[in-house]
Parts: C-alpha cells; sequence; structure tokens
C-alpha cells in the first residue's frame, strides 16, 4: 500500500513540477509521459532509501 501512495504523489508532483517546467521554457507538455517518469523516479528512491536504512551500521572493531 506503501508504494501505491508513493506512485500516486509522485505522479501527481510530476504533473504539477512538469507543467510549470514546460511553461517556463516554453515546451511541450505530456502530461502521461511526464506523469509516468516522475511516478518511477518517485518509487525507485523510494525503494533505495528503504532498502539503505536497513543495513546495519559497521563498526570499526567488526571490520578488523
Amino acid at each position: 500500500m506503501r508504494y501505491l501512495t508513493v506512485i500516486f504523489w509522485g505522479f501527481i508532483w510530476g504533473e504539477v513540477i512538469g507543467y510549470i517546467g514546460g511553461q517556463l521554457e516554453l515546451l511541450n507538455y505530456n502530461a502521461y509521459e511526464i506523469g509516468i517518469v516522475s511516478a518511477i523516479v518517485c518509487l525507485v528512491v523510494s525503494t533505495a532509501t528503504h532498502l539503505m536504512a536497513d543495513k546495519p551500521a559497521v563498526s570499526d572493531e567488526a571490520s578488523k
């Protein structure tokens, strides 16, 4: 369920940022492309931070 929320809000924020950026740069606005790419990027970032946070810290004594 957490990933559905990330995909949903990633899509919404991507649409908003893509629209504003497109208007500022005078570029064509493709809603589906921007939404899908932003949702995938948010999902990857969310998953990567979750995987990095689960790794235990390595102490100096254990690495010797």
